[in-house]
């Protein structure tokens, strides 16, 4: 029987394509990862592809390690696409080292884990809607786009504009967006303060009106804040979401979704309202399994 390629231990030397505008990152992780996939992306750059590599077990100066080897990255700042994110920096003819091995770190499920490994505690059947539990098909199809509706007094009716949702990435399905959603540097922020607060206020509206939870506004500019009934539905909601392609980071049992003064209201506000909706739409179901 041939064992896997992730399965196996690695103990061939890996070639570090650095120099002239590439580095290269190396991730430390625990025994509970091998064989998951991890993706980094230029961080602030919407349109930047993902890289991606396999957590590996090798054999380094004589002691087993488990590791993902990103071996030519150009130069900048990068985010993981991991819960929590993490950023870090490649500089020219550098390694850099995250070190995930004290760490409670999910990665989503966009990952060449095999079934077996996903039947581990740690795996997504225990984390979805009882629709995904026993093999469901999920489908591919993303959820048509939803025509805005309006109340009488002429806003924008966020409540009403839904009858059903396409699957959940988190599950398989289709992202909401192409392209990762992030807010804004603080700057921009400072720089339009009237268009930040009329953004701010439509999206708090809208987050009440789909999800009937508290929203809050957060200290630090580019963020707003809803607040969850517990920890396991913020942690819940923060892995569902980012994998929406929409930034989101979490204090304790608060959320915290970007904004910015430029979001457009059938663009980024409405993806921010969307996934939030979306998401906790399944939770709700989660909850009653």
């Amino acid at each position: 029987m041939i064992e896997k390629y992730e399965n196996r231990v690695h103990t061939e030397h890996v070639v570090l394509d650095i120099g002239q505008g590439i580095g290269a990152l190396i991730i430390y992780t625990t025994k509970a990862l091998r064989g998951y996939q991890i993706d980094v992306s230029l961080k602030g750059n919407p349109t930047a592809k993902r890289v991606h590599t396999d957590v590996l077990e090798r054999r380094i100066g004589g002691r087993l390690v488990c590791a993902a080897v990103f071996a030519e990255l150009p130069e900048g700042e990068y985010i993981t696409w991991s819960d929590p994110a993490e950023t870090f920096t490649i500089t020219s003819g550098s390694i850099a080292e995250l070190n995930w091995r004290d760490s409670n770190i999910y990665v989503p499920p966009v990952s060449s884990a095999n079934t077996e490994r996903q039947e581990t505690p740690s795996n997504l059947s225990s984390i979805l809607p009882p629709r995904y539990q026993g093999g469901k098909k999920v489908s591919s199809a993303p959820m048509g786009t939803a025509p805005m509706q309006y109340a009488e007094n002429g806003q924008v009716a966020w409540n009403e504009m839904w009858t059903s949702f396409c699957d959940l990435a988190l599950a398989g399905g289709p992202p909401h967006r192409d392209t990762l959603l992030e807010p804004v540097p603080p700057d921009e922020v400072r720089a339009n303060i009237p268009g930040y607060e009329s953004v701010l206020t439509e999206i708090e509206r809208g987050l009440r009106l789909v999800t009937g939870l508290p929203v809050l506004r957060s200290e630090r500019l580019g963020w707003i804040g809803l607040q969850c009934q517990s920890e396991e539905m913020a942690q819940w909601l923060l892995r569902a979401i980012i994998v929406e392609n929409i930034c989101v980071r979490r204090e304790g049992t608060i959320l915290f979704l970007p904004a910015g003064p430029d979001f457009r209201l059938e663009k980024e506000i409405k993806n921010v309202i969307t996934v939030t909706a979306k998401t906790h739409h399944y939770w709700l179901e989660h909850l009653n399994q």
